[in-house]
């Protein structure tokens, strides 16, 4: 067997690029095959034909940033694809459509690396060192198509541009509508050019009920488990409901009917200016959905706690040695099998914390918060948050600056985006980004200001009578449930409740105690060998 590469015939490797779907389903790609193939066939070399950008635009030059014209550049760095070899394109403009100095970048990069590129629609051009060294005019030839295809791309990008505008700002006035593509809880029916008519379906019951969970304290996995639990359709997996949907869910402006108009952005999708409220029907009212984003903005909230919601307390307990967060650990010892401790984070992974060292039993230090700590009134603490007319403005007080905190970095990621255009006064956007910030930062300061207030409020507007009796209610619900699924979720409300009241549970290992502080120091418990060893309270003012 002969080892002379010589004898080897010319590879050739067809590049094929549509930009949209509609193009992929006209004659296009079998055209551009074609051409190919017959090029192939004429020149007698071996052709390759696995180049294919389908849906990938070269506006921006995704197509070799991303897509499969990039994948071949790298061949050719890597010598993957030998020199000599052909890349046969319909037309320079499939390569390229950005700007003729950058198309002319890639295009020379391509030529010096050995490849000789051959357009096949048309003009017919071979291009290589050797041909644009003997006839300079195939390069203004080729310049002329990459100038012609770059404006093309240009006015088209323009001209879409122009009309989406037009779509926002009359959707803005309530004169139609944008797009027909809707949440999963709302169907859209065309009723005229850019003018569809949307109504809720089967799925804004499942809404309602997320957020109304979402309302009583429950987290994203509670909620999760119970709409599994109950068989309630997911909005597209046939697997369920996730915790990363709810939480998703829980976020979204859509619920109270806000659009959010967006643009894609250096291949990512941004907002595009202002939301248009009313253009959607809202699923929940107001006032429920500023209640959710308040209690979700309330700093002890949980995330996801394994199948039995071991820790009341969790987001609360931290060391008072590092400061680090206290974590449960879960020992079989004798004569409590599967028995809860909380112990410094820190000092188990062995960083930075050397005194955190002792283990406290959780279980008798659950039953003596529960037991003692006597604004803890759950089923007061529950119903109450549903009528109590201070808190409730101030959780809408809460929720509308986290909503505002939001608004305003979307507006610095703007500013900051149009300062690299470069197309305004850099001066001008510097200004308005520096004022931004500034208000931001005010709002994040009178949010933790209000969040504190909230945490008084609560404290404050606890009623005291009966509270044995109803934490030894809610206490058995969940010991002698038989489900562990309602065990969690009762586990879950309360949990919402403590960090209502709780602001911080503080774990000294030197002397062996707790101190959980209520209502940001309204009160102060000292917590020892599960026992209440002394209530301290401020001089009443």
């Amino acid at each position: 067997m002969s080892n002379d590469k010589s004898a080897l015939p010319t590879r050739a490797y067809s590049y094929v690029r549509m930009s949209t779907a509609k193009q992929l389903r006209g004659d296009s790609l079998r055209r551009q095959l074609e051409r190919s193939r017959a090029f192939a066939d004429e020149h007698s070399l071996l052709l390759d034909d696995s180049l294919q950008d389908l849906g990938v635009s070269a506006w921006r030059g995704r197509n070799f940033k991303q897509g499969a014209l990039g994948r071949f550049l790298a061949m050719v760095e890597s010598g993957e694809v030998p020199k000599g070899s052909y890349l046969l394109i319909e037309s320079l403009d499939r390569l390229s459509r950005e700007a003729v100095p950058d198309a002319l970048t890639l295009f020379m990069a391509i030529i010096n690396a050995g490849i000789t590129i051959a357009t096949l629609g048309e003009d017919r051009q071979v291009y290589s060192r050797d041909t644009l060294n003997g006839d300079w005019t195939k390069l203004i030839i080729g310049l002329a198509v990459m100038s012609r295809g770059h404006e093309e791309s240009q006015t088209k990008s323009e001209r879409v541009r122009a009309a989406n505008t037009r779509k926002r700002e009359r959707a803005r006035d309530g004169n139609g509508q944008i797009t027909s593509v809707t949440p999963a809880w709302i169907d859209a029916a065309r009723t005229g050019t850019n003018s569809y008519s949307f109504t809720l379906n089967d799925h804004a019951e499942a809404v309602k009920a997320i957020y109304e969970m979402a309302a009583r304290g429950l987290g994203a996995t509670a909620i999760a488990r119970k709409l599994n639990w109950d068989g309630v359709p997911a909005f597209k997996s046939r697997n369920g409901w996730y915790q990363s949907i709810i939480k998703a869910l829980l976020r979204r402006h859509d619920v109270i009917g806000t659009f959010q108009p967006h643009r894609m952005q250096d291949g990512k999708r941004v907002p595009d200016g202002d939301p248009i409220e009313s253009y959607f029907p809202a699923v929940i009212d107001k006032e429920l959905f500023l209640r959710v984003q308040a209690m979700r903005n309330n700093p002890g909230r949980p995330g996801r706690k394994g199948n039995t919601f071991a820790n009341l307390f969790t987001g609360l307990c931290h060391c008072a040695h590092c400061g680090g967060p206290m974590t449960i650990k879960f020992s079989r010892v004798k004569g409590n099998e599967n028995g809860r401790y909380l112990v410094c984070s820190n000092y188990v992974r062995g960083q930075r914390c050397t005194d955190g060292t002792r283990h406290f039993r959780y279980e008798p230090f659950e039953a003596a918060i529960l037991d003692n700590v006597r604004e803890l009134d759950f089923a007061t603490v529950l119903q109450r948050q549903r009528t109590n007319d201070a808190v409730i403005k101030m959780d809408e007080a809460i929720a509308v600056l986290a909503i505002s905190i939001e608004e305003l970095r979307r507006k610095e990621h703007r500013l900051a985006a149009a300062i690299e255009d470069d197309s305004q006064s850099l001066e001008t956007l510097i200004a308005l980004l520096r004022l931004r910030q500034s208000e931001r930062y005010a709002a994040e300061h009178d949010l933790r200001d209000r969040q504190q207030e909230r945490q008084r409020l609560s404290a404050r507007n606890c009623d005291e009578a009966g509270t044995l009796n109803r934490l030894a209610a809610l206490r058995r619900a969940w010991e002698e449930a038989a489900d562990a699924n309602a065990r969690y979720i009762l586990r879950a409300e309360a949990h919402a409740a403590v960090a209502e009241l709780i602001s911080d549970i503080c774990f000294d290992s030197a002397n062996l105690s707790a101190v959980v502080v209520v209502g940001n120091g309204i009160t102060a418990y000292g917590i020892k060998d599960g026992k209440v060893i002394g209530v301290f309270r401020p001089v009443s003012e």
